[in-house]
């Protein structure tokens, strides 16, 4: 559907929703509300897909949801594809419950994962310890190499491949502890401030115990992340359409397969977005049980 007729909807659909408000029939009221959400959903849905196909941005063209909150699996296969990594080993460091994030969908795939986070995951931990090592903990800059190399042993691992951190505040502290202690992985999706623009600069003070406020008074900036992640080798290649929330950085030696991607951070800054998925059904979710039920039955992936 064309941007104009949803719009030309959106306007009529406001007036019918106006009258049944003015009148004071709740039943009408909710018909009216839901029907908003939907067509407001679909306008929403069509401004994404205008986005895929515009953006300078190629990797973008391969947004897609498996696991991820948005579209951040299908960006992160297409950067792997692109960076020649068929196997690895995923660290991801606020990891949720396990059934939304940026790692799941690798780890199905059966690439061994090291999961952290303060709270715990909502299905059975040991349902297969050959593939997935859960470290239940609040990381800062002193533990965080620690909590990282206990999980990689528990796996029989020695260093990891993808490395994916979204902690509300403190990620680039944690992402520069990891890598000044020797760290090297091909690929780094970080969460970012997404509200400010290169080439701004913010980075939060550094608290050990910071937790999110539900304010956008914390994180870092693109610009700042690029900078740090700079002077370890890394190059940003993506920031996710849907949220805008995600940064994806490549090590420079991987980077033969980007030469379409442009390097100027303000075309690869996406900033604040409403995704498709913002009105989603939630009873459509990814539920503990199927995910439990997934990750049992999988096979490690060999190294390629």
């Amino acid at each position: 559907m064309k941007l104009r007729q949803i719009a030309e909807r959106l306007k009529s659909k406001a007036l019918s929703w106006l009258r049944s408000f003015s009148q004071g029939s709740k039943l009408e009221y909710l018909r009216e509300s839901l029907r908003q959400a939907q067509i407001s959903n679909d306008y929403l849905m069509s401004i994404w897909l205008q986005g895929r196909t515009e953006h300078p941005n190629p990797i973008l063209r391969h947004g897609s949801k498996f696991f991820s909150q948005a579209d951040e699996d299908g960006v992160l296969l297409e950067i792997l594809r692109r960076a020649g990594v068929d196997s690895g080993v995923c660290v991801e460091i606020g990891c949720g419950n396990g059934t939304e994030n940026n790692t799941l969908n690798l780890l199905l795939r059966g690439w061994p994962c090291v999961w952290i986070d303060a709270g715990s995951l909502a299905f059975d931990t040991r349902c297969n310890s050959e593939l997935l090592s859960f470290q239940s903990a609040f990381v800062d800059i002193e533990n965080v190499c620690e909590t990282v190399n206990r999980g990689l042993r528990e796996l029989r691992m020695e260093r990891f491949t993808v490395l994916s951190i979204d902690v509300d505040g403190n990620d680039g502290y944690l992402a520069q502890a990891l890598l000044r202690g020797g760290a090297s992985p091909a690929v780094i999706v970080i969460e970012t401030n997404e509200l400010i623009p290169p080439p701004i600069s913010f980075a939060q003070e550094y608290a050990p115990g910071h937790v999110w406020d539900r304010t956008k008074n914390s994180g870092w900036s693109l610009q700042s992340l690029a900078d740090l992640l700079a002077d370890f080798g890394y190059t940003c290649v993506a920031c996710n359409l849907e949220t805008g929330v995600n940064a994806f950085f490549v090590r420079n030696d991987r980077l033969a397969g980007f030469a379409d991607v442009p390097r100027d951070l303000s075309s690869l800054y996406v900033g604040r977005s409403i995704h498709p998925q913002k009105h989603r059904d939630r009873r459509t979710q990814v539920t503990p049980e199927l995910v439990e039920s997934l990750v049992r039955q999988v096979k490690r992936l060999e190294p390629s």
